[in-house]
């Protein structure tokens, strides 16, 4: 779930879940209020409503002889001294009583008739009249000392005295159940605040709060350098995301360190062996130097044995010189490349006159078959792909085991991949395209096969890893810095083409590569030719 999920759900509960429980905990709390009225007042539920419970409870008072009230105000309005019959009296404050009510009748201002005597003394105030007022001939009136209710009725009887009737309702039982229904009110949404605080906090922290502490941790370890722990989410959220997406980050963090380590340990190894291959050629100059000025190489012949020897020696220097200069080009990858088009039967037939002389001495012959159209152009860097041309013949030579050795150069065409038609296309109004589709690039292949003892299988895949060497001793008679198939890659790459090896075990080994055709476009843009 999203965050934003997660807060809209956080949000509802945090307004509707406190809202229901505390709707329910104060109806529980009113239900209780209304057995408590008709327990002490002999009210109904029917007879009263949860809004005059908890707003206006001196209304619920009101109506508790509500009905008693018009009914003796009925009796006076008929027969007025129907309320000096003590005995109807007496029957009418029995059923007063029960609403912990009673009733008082005064004739021309004396009692006649109290209910409860009790009652009575506990008023401070009763509104006594001499005198009758038709304006205010009905009376609501509290007496908060005494906690008491007090209706009043004015009236003459048939003698013409005033009369006075009273209903007094004793409410003292009911305020302290109106103020601990309010305190368990308050009480019980606090515990629900508390209680809805609690369960979002939990969930925040185990949805939230959590992951990012991990992720915090997680951090802290990769900057003591330890990046082997995985970093574990099972949400799929935003931060569940930041998890996965800074996993991966710790994944090509360590991958990169590796191969920075490798790389380092392939450097350390390269110079060791570039450097211990040139405490050989150097040593033989030194010796043979040392030979010709002490005077060991006495005769010409000698002397020119020696002095051969030390150019071939310097020759070794200089390739392996070549060779660190070149390794720091591709560790700052800094090969500069210089395309222009070429005649590609020309330009091989080039390459092949430079080597020819150099295999025919070391007894491997060359074939040269070329099926492309003689015209054919390639667009190339002249130097770089003469490295890679040189670079594979020189190894076939290098680590060639036959007697007689055989080395074929064939360059083929490659059938057009036609490119993928657009989604969508723009069109004029005569029918072509406002935007024509270029054509499909072509290209040449290049195959150079040799007879040699081929490549071990486990070995095919990582010939053009860099420093990879299959004969890593430093003692082995062919010299290498393992970097040489890799930057013939790299070459290729930058060229547009790609390169790739087959090889069987003691039959030989077929590199392949392929050179982009010169277009019509390329000619405009660059210009010229190889001669």
């Amino acid at each position: 779930m999203k965050i934003r999920g997660r807060l809209m759900i956080a949000f509802l509960i945090m307004t509707l879940f406190p809202i229901a429980i505390t709707l329910l905990s104060t109806q529980i709390i009113l239900s209780r209020q209304r057995e408590m009225l008709n327990h002490y007042y002999n009210i109904t539920s029917e007879n009263t409503s949860t809004i005059d419970i908890l707003a206006n409870p001196f209304n619920i008072l009101h109506n508790i002889t509500f009905e008693d009230y018009r009914r003796l105000k009925k009796v006076v309005d008929s027969n007025p001294d129907k309320l000096l019959d003590k005995k109807f009296l007496a029957t009418e404050n029995a059923r007063l009583q029960k609403k912990e009510s009673f009733l008082i009748v005064v004739e021309n201002g004396s009692y006649f008739y109290i209910g409860s005597q009790k009652g009575l003394e506990k008023l401070s105030y009763l509104p006594l009249t001499n005198e009758y007022n038709q304006k205010y001939d009905y009376v609501t009136c509290i007496d908060h000392k005494s906690s008491c209710l007090i209706k009043e009725a004015s009236f003459f009887f048939s003698n013409k005295t005033q009369g006075q009737f009273f209903i007094v309702t004793n409410y003292s039982k009911l305020v302290p159940r109106w103020t601990a229904s309010i305190r368990e009110m308050v009480i019980a949404f606090l515990i629900i605040l508390l209680t809805t605080a609690i369960i979002l906090v939990l969930w925040i922290y185990e949805s939230i709060v959590r992951p990012i502490n991990i992720l915090r941790i997680a951090t802290m370890q990769i900057g003591q350098g330890n990046l082997d722990t995985p970093i574990s989410s099972t949400s799929s959220d935003e931060i569940g995301q930041l998890c996965h997406d800074f996993d991966e980050m710790r994944i090509r963090l360590k991958d990169m360190i590796e191969k920075s380590i490798a790389s380092d340990e392939n450097t350390r190894e390269i110079i060791s062996s570039i450097s211990h291959d040139l405490k050989t050629p150097v040593t033989a100059i030194k010796g043979y130097t040392e030979g010709i000025i002490d005077g060991v190489a006495d005769t010409p012949e000698k002397q020119k044995k020696y002095l051969q020897t030390i150019y071939a020696k310097a020759n070794d220097i200089t390739y392996l010189i070549d060779e660190l200069s070149l390794f720091s080009k591709v560790e700052r990858n800094s090969l500069a490349y210089n395309f222009i088009p070429v005649n590609l039967n020309d330009y091989f037939t080039d390459c092949i006159s430079d080597v020819s002389l150099d295999l025919e001495s070391k007894n491997i012959s060359v074939e040269y078959i070329n099926t492309t159209d003689k015209a054919t152009n390639v667009l190339v860097d002249t130097e770089q792909l003469k490295r890679v041309i040189h670079n594979i013949i020189d190894n076939a030579a290098k680590y060639m085991d036959k007697p007689k050795g055989h080395i074929t150069i064939r360059i083929t065409d490659v059938e057009p991949v036609p490119a993928e038609p657009p989604l969508y296309r723009q069109i004029k109004d005569d029918g072509t395209d406002l935007i024509p589709q270029s054509p499909p690039e072509e290209f040449v292949q290049v195959e150079i096969t040799d007879n040699g003892p081929g490549i071990d299988e486990k070995d095919l895949p990582h010939i053009f890893e860099r420093f990879f060497r299959a004969d890593a001793s430093r003692n082995s008679s062919k010299r290498g810095s393992g970097i040489g198939l890799s930057i013939v890659k790299l070459i290729i790459t930058e060229h547009g083409g790609e390169i790739w090896a087959e090889s069987e075990k003691d039959a030989g080994s077929s590199f392949y590569f392929t050179l982009r055709k010169e277009t019509l476009q390329d000619n405009k843009e660059i210009g010229g030719s190889y001669e």
